[in-house]
Formats: structure tokens, sequence, C-alpha cells
């Protein structure tokens, strides 16, 4: 990614948080970048366009920051607080602040999309690698680390969209971590 698709999609993501994806315009994203209109259409079509990219460009950032954390944890556990922290906490917090949120759900976040499956499936690649760590037990409770993987992450990123509030989410967190410690044979 170049430096003005950089600048661009960072654009999208301030207007976004602070206008809503919905009351969003490709105006507003250009002049938050600095560039003009055209300039902007000569590079993405629309802003659905600049809304699934910029989404892209967010979960690489959350992987890669997931990645730099995981290096100073020592256990499991520790790994799957750090991404839940990183992957669902913190988008959780931001997309009640943002004011039509619910956008995300429907229409413009579309979970049968094939950048919706590109945006999960880095998030899901480092919990089954993870995993991998206790394939072993895991195979002996009937799943796999990636299929654990695939479900801890359709779980946990389902709350950000469903929990009432912090305390609600930090609730369903914490009993997806136990059940997913006791299958791992941690607890």
């Amino acid at each position: 990614m170049n430096d003005r698709d950089q600048k661009i999609l960072d654009a999208a993501i301030e207007v976004c948080a602070r206008y809503g994806v919905r009351k969003a315009t490709m105006g507003d994203i250009a002049e938050r970048a600095g560039i003009s209109r055209p300039t902007l259409y000569a590079r993405y079509a629309n802003k659905e366009e600049i809304v699934a990219s910029a989404m892209m460009l967010i979960s690489q950032r959350v992987v890669s920051e997931v990645t730099d954390a995981w290096r100073s944890a020592t256990t499991i556990s520790e790994r799957i607080d750090i991404f839940l922290d990183c992957a669902i906490v913190r988008f959780f917090d931001q997309i009640k602040q943002m004011p039509d949120a619910r956008d995300l759900m429907a229409g413009y976040w579309n979970p049968e999309t094939a950048t919706q499956h590109q945006v999960e499936q880095g998030k899901i690649d480092l919990l089954a690698v993870l995993f991998e760590e206790r394939r072993e037990v895991l195979v002996a409770h009937g799943t796999s680390p990636a299929d654990l993987a695939e479900f801890f992450y359709a779980s946990s990123s389902s709350f950000k969209f469903t929990a009432r509030n912090a305390a609600q989410l930090e609730n369903l967190l914490a009993t997806l971590k136990r059940g997913t410690m006791v299958l791992l044979g941690e607890e």
C-alpha cells in the first residue's frame, strides 16, 4: 500500500468514526485526506470500496499489534487476553461511539462478502497458530486448532455487535475464554 492509499484510508476511518458510515461522503473523505474528489474517485470507485479497504487496513493493524504483543506473553491465557483486547474490546468501544454503528452490521459490513472473509481470516489464522500448541488435546475433544479458531473468532466477534454494554461484553468474553481454556486443557 502506498502512502496516498494509507492517507485516504486513514481519512476514511476518521470520517466514518466521526459522522458514521452512512453519513460520510466521498467529499468528506477527500477533504480529510487533502486530495480532490476526482483524485479519490480515480483510486476508489465508491464509498463501499473505501470502507472495505479501510476495514482491511484496520484488520491488518490489529493482526500486527496482536503479533507484536504476543512476543512478550508467555501463556495461552495471556495471548487470548491480548487478542480479545485488540480485536474485540477496542472495536466494541469504537463502534459504540459511532453515530450509526449498526450500519457496520447492515450493508456495509456483510459477513458473506469476500472482503469480509479476508478481513476475518487474518485474525482466525492468528488464533489457529496459537491453538496449534494444543492440537493433541483438541483432537481428543473432537475438534482442531482451525475449527476452534473459527468458532472462537466468530463468537467473540459477534459479541461486539450484540453486547448491550461493556460489562456484558466482558462477561461474554470471559465465559468464552473459560470454555476455550477447558478445551485446550489449560484449566
